[in-house]
């Protein structure tokens, strides 16, 4: 198993993490793991923006990155790239974006607090905007999926004052016929909630095999804070 070791160092308000694992060394010891490069956070910044361009997916405007980390997706090096309206805290509102170096988003979300509490469409209507957002970004890959199932999905996010909120969805999972999953959660409004993308179950384990850094709990236990989920969340192994 590869070192992986924590490079928490402060860029303003921003925490950058090259790999975090429970452990954190002392600077001299401090070499990220060879095959993810150092988190930067004018490269990341262009990523996100560049991936984000003409996919109708958005960032709140008044929120400020404060967190990006350079991780795994299965085999492939990723850029994760975290908002929130105050500051780095797990289990806030966020919004998150997971994209590999030729700018393909893996992962996406957008949990805010105007989002909870709100009627959802029904499922023909989840469904038609989840492909609908998929052909404008990635037709080709439109053409792999098909529909698993449409079904309610939730989320909780407290707020800075400690209320617990819960944001709703119609998760739209789809079966990419390369094996991998796929889905997109829509919101009240017809707006993406969440989009992730290539995605391996683990048949043996029961569960979710790849990483999950769009979901706090996971990345809570993975850098040693907090329990394993259970199952289907994967395997939080540093």
């Amino acid at each position: 198993m590869a070192r992986r070791i924590a490079t928490a160092v402060a860029v303003g308000a921003v925490l950058v993490t090259v790999g975090t694992a429970a452990a954190v060394y002392a600077a001299n010891d401090t070499d990220p793991e060879p095959d993810l490069p150092e988190p930067d956070m004018q490269t990341a910044m262009h990523l996100e923006t560049d991936a984000l361009q003409g996919t109708g997916l958005e960032i709140p405007k008044d929120w400020a990155i404060v967190d990006v980390r350079t991780e795994h997706h299965d085999e492939r090096a990723v850029t994760v790239i975290r908002h929130q309206p105050d500051e780095m805290r797990l289990g806030g509102p966020h919004a998150t974006v997971v994209v590999d170096a030729e700018g393909t988003i893996l992962g996406y979300t957008r949990l805010t607090e105007e989002d909870a509490g709100a009627a959802l469409l029904d499922e023909a209507e989840a469904e038609r905007h989840a492909r609908n957002f998929l052909r404008e970004l990635d037709p080709g890959y439109l053409e792999g999926l098909s529909v698993n199932f449409v079904q309610r999905h939730d989320e909780a996010i407290t707020a800075a004052d400690g209320t617990e909120l819960t944001v709703s969805g119609m998760k739209v999972k789809f079966h990419h016929d390369g094996g991998l999953y796929a889905w997109v959660i829509i919101g009240p409004d017809g707006r993406v909630l969440t989009f992730e993308r290539d995605i391996a179950w683990d048949s043996g384990q029961g569960r979710r095999g790849t990483q999950m850094w769009l979901h706090d709990s996971w990345i809570a236990a993975y850098e040693g804070t907090g329990p394993q989920p259970d199952a289907p969340y994967a395997v939080a192994k540093p």
